[in-house]
């Protein structure tokens, strides 16, 4: 406990007190004989009366509530609301209006706003909420009088206490106490809690940090928060569904007012003055109080307390000297309360609000309350690396000196669950600290990361003590200190997490060692060729020659997953300089070349026409070495599969290059190759030498003619010319038998197949000269035939052409006989110029003339 308030007495045996109502340091007094009486009270030189009405009423004054913005006293007396003017102290609260809608009024409530009207000025809104009989009916204020709001609540009972908070109006009954949002239409109940369980016991309500409500039960101060109850109508137990935890009184109260941030109660041995946070709510008692019937506040630490004949005016004692005080008994909560009230410079509050949260801290702490201190260090803005000295096994080096903002001498030692709970609770707050560190680094876009590293780091070896889950994410974000961070992962044997640090870090040579040296250890998280593969597929071209080093033993263990290095679907993978990959595998791992070459060919549609060519040589290479085996007896089951490779890329590959890989094909194996180059090369005499002498192939001759026949006209006579004059292409090589000598037969059955694409004259030079010439009857016919059919054709074509050309001319002629006029006052209708002499022009058919240009620019407009 502390002194909180000083008591001063106004009054000693005067008027009979009914009422009472307070403002500023002025309060104002209703006695039972109907007199008004207003006190200016001060500290220093006393109680000053300035009004008195001594004839207000011939009835007890019941109740009364002042606006000050407005001058205005609302007094209920005589089961009525009057309305008094208190701006001129000579009228003696001069008399304003008297309500006869509110006749039977037995208490009221008042909600009192100021926002800005319609016109943009700031006013005062009043709304007065009356009960009569079992009915709430509401007015409003307006310049003289109050008018109806046209809304009323039919109630449960008579009322005894009455609140009004923002949209909800709290009645209290005999027996309980119930809320109704009047927002909705009709308003809606929603029941709260008894009064009281065990004795009969008025109902107080009490507005309470402006928009709670604060109810008394048995000896308890329920807090109510009335935003709970803007949903469907219902009973609900507020008192249940509050969190904030009752606040126990040492009686059942008989009255209450909120002065931040103390409660006062009247109770019926003393006026209570608490706290309504942590565990010892009770701040002063003023036993001397006891008798008092009235309380009221009139201004922030100032408070009016009546008996029957009465008054005292209860005031807030300094704040500093309550600090002071408060912080000698580690009451620094209430110390944080009073200090966000006091007058101070803005400044030095906020400098003695950190250092009394560094001092709740420091003792929450000690007492074990980690989360809770935790949160005060956070409200103090102290430094992460203060709080995390609290910990000395979280620091390489911890040092002691006078500058400490938070001395670790009285620091407990931790272990265990107690241990556990602290990192909890320092793991919370470093990532707060972490948030607002990363947000500043981005406003100020400063460089420097040395709070933030050591954030992390901390955080990285509280994650291995407690949540080893989250280490990995929080390596990713690689803000960790490297040597620090790797000393503690390889003590807690964090391979794969070790191997995150290293890759954050650019540390590369390190993970890829770890990587190899783990490959092969029995139950090690990194066992195996996957976790190598994926790192260096990782890695891109900017780190080459390290894929090459350890690439190297991976393709040694495993070529075909090791290949994936460089072929799998990944965009690093596939922006590796293939020309250099094609060079590692061609002196490393040969095996793999063609692996290689067939990925990036097929499935990345590469077009470099020297890769085209090196797979071309490599399949040329291996079936020549498959032929070679062979022919020795050996079994070669990939000899088709491997050579039908090779035909497909001769025949769909458009990039290689034909004349260089033709140099790489021999001239006595693979010739049906060899044709396929020689045919992309145009040499159609070799070509038709190699199907029909060496290999008799006669189908493959005749396509390759009629796919080539649209640009070379002459390819038929060519391949007749090969047929009816054969000469052995290859010395090497023997020639087919049924094209050793001139074949007459197959000549014969071409010319009559391919009549019209053999050349007549050509051809004829080939054949025997012994050759019968009906033998050629049916070819030469088709010949002549032909030839009369497009002579006729073009003759037909020619009669045509001249007709339209006639036609044509007649239009014309029919067109220069036409005649107009064209002078010095024609108009352009484009330009709205007229012609001048040797001006161009264009005649449309419809008789309209337009200059040249004119008729240009409006064609160039029209188009697309």
């Amino acid at each position: 406990m502390h002194k909180a308030y000083s008591v001063q007495s106004i009054l000693k045996q005067g008027v009979q007190i009914e009422a009472i109502a307070a403002y500023g340091n002025h309060v104002i007094l209703g006695t039972r004989s109907g007199q008004l009486i207003m006190y200016k009270v001060e500290e220093k030189t006393g109680v000053d009366m300035r009004m008195f009405n001594n004839n207000f009423s011939k009835k007890p004054i019941t109740q009364m509530e002042v606006v000050a913005a407005e001058n205005l006293l609302f007094v209920l007396t005589d089961s009525m609301i009057h309305v008094c003017d208190m701006s001129r102290l000579e009228n003696n609260f001069e008399f304003v209006h008297s309500s006869a809608d509110t006749k039977g009024c037995t208490l009221f409530t008042m909600d009192v706003d100021t926002r800005k009207s319609t016109t943009g000025e700031l006013a005062t809104f009043i709304r007065i909420g009356c009960a009569i009989k079992r009915r709430v009916v509401f007015f409003f204020w307006k310049k003289d009088k109050l008018d109806s709001l046209q809304l009323a609540i039919d109630l449960l009972d008579v009322p005894r206490a009455i609140c009004w908070v923002n949209q909800a109006v709290c009645v209290g009954y005999k027996d309980e106490y119930v809320i109704y949002n009047i927002s909705c239409t009709p308003p809606k109940m929603h029941k709260l809690i008894l009064t009281s369980s065990t004795i009969s016991q008025e109902p107080n309500i009490c507005l309470i940090r402006n928009n709670m409500l604060g109810i008394s039960k048995d000896n308890y101060l329920m807090l109510i928060d009335p935003s709970q109850y803007k949903t469907k109508e219902g009973s609900v137990d507020g008192g249940m569904n509050n969190k904030i935890t009752p606040t126990m009184w040492t009686h059942p109260l008989l009255g209450l007012v909120w002065d931040e941030p103390f409660a006062i109660g009247r109770t019926k041995n003393a006026i209570e003055i608490r706290s309504l946070v942590g565990k010892e709510t009770l701040v002063q008692s003023l036993p001397e109080l006891k008798n008092t019937k009235f309380l009221v506040r009139s201004d922030k630490g100032t408070i009016f307390a009546a008996a029957s004949s009465e008054l005292w005016c209860i005031r807030m004692v300094d704040i500093p000297k309550q600090r002071e005080e408060l912080l000698q008994q580690k009451k620094f909560q209430l110390a944080i309360e009073l200090t966000d009230i006091s007058e101070e410079e803005t400044s030095a509050k906020g400098q003695t609000r950190r250092q009394i949260h560094m001092l709740y801290a420091k003792e929450l702490f000690t007492n074990k309350e980690f989360s809770a201190a935790m949160k005060e260090f956070e409200k103090a803005a102290i430094d992460p690396y203060d709080v995390i000295r609290l910990f000395p096994s979280l620091v390489p080096e911890p040092k002691n000196t006078v500058d400490d903002a938070v001395p670790t001498a009285s620091v407990p030692k931790l272990e265990d669950h107690d241990l556990e709970n602290a990192y909890m609770a320092l793991i919370e707050f470093l990532a707060q600290a972490r948030q607002r560190e990363v947000v500043k680094l981005l406003d100020t876009k400063n460089s420097s990361k040395s709070l933030l590293e050591i954030i992390d780091t901390t955080l990285l070896k509280c994650y291995l003590q407690t949540n080893d889950a989250l280490v990995a994410p929080l390596l990713r974000l690689n803000q960790c200190h490297l040597e620090e961070s790797e000393k503690m992962l390889k003590k807690c044997n964090k391979l794969s997490e070790l191997i995150i640090l290293y890759d954050g870090k650019g540390k590369h040579k390190k993970a890829l060692t770890l990587l190899k040296e783990q490959a092969n250890v029995e139950g090690s998280v990194l066992q195996g060729l996957k976790r190598s593969i994926g790192y260096l597929q990782s890695l891109g071209a900017d780190n080459l020659p390290l894929i090459f080093e350890f690439a190297d033993w991976v393709l040694t263990e495993d070529p075909h997953e090791g290949l994936k290095i460089f072929t799998d679907e990944l965009i690093a993978v596939e922006a590796l300089p293939r020309a250099k990959v094609l060079d590692f595998l061609v002196s490393k791992h040969k095996a793999l070349v063609v692996p290689y070459l067939e990925h990036i060919i097929h499935e990345w549609q590469d077009t470099n026409t020297l890769r085209h060519n090196a797979l071309i040589k490599e399949y040329s290479k291996q079936v020549q070495q498959l032929l070679a085996q062979q022919a020795r007896g050996e079994d070669t089951p990939d000899l088709q599969p491997m050579r039908a490779k090779l035909l497909n890329m001769l025949e769909e590959s458009q990039y290689y290059s034909p004349d260089r890989v033709l140099q790489d094909f021999p001239t006595t194996v693979l010739l049906e190759e060899r044709a396929l180059i020689l045919g992309r090369l145009k040499m159609h005499d070799k070509v038709m030498a190699i199907y029909i002498l060496v290999l008799g192939d006669l189908p493959r001759a005749r396509a390759y003619a009629e796919a080539n026949y649209e640009q070379d006209k002459d390819v038929f006579d060519i391949l007749l010319a090969t047929i009816l004059r054969p000469v052995q292409p290859f010395e090497d090589v023997p020639m087919h038998p049924d094209f050793v000598k001139p074949n007459i037969k197959v000549a014969l059955e071409l010319l009559n197949i391919y009549t019209v694409k053999v050349e007549p004259v050509k051809i004829l030079e080939y054949m025997p000269d012994d050759m019968d010439s009906s033998e050629l009857k049916f070819y030469l016919e088709t010949v002549i035939r032909t030839q009369i059919a497009e002579k006729h054709e073009r003759q037909i074509m020619i009669g045509l052409l001249r007709a339209e050309a006639s036609r044509l001319q007649t239009e014309i002629d029919k067109e220069k006989k036409k005649s107009f006029e064209l002078n010095d006052t024609t108009l352009c209708p484009e330009c709205k110029k007229r012609f001048v002499n040797q001006t161009a022009f264009v005649r449309y058919p419809n008789g309209q003339i337009v200059h040249l240009s004119c008729y240009d620019r409006s064609v160039a407009s029209a188009k697309p």
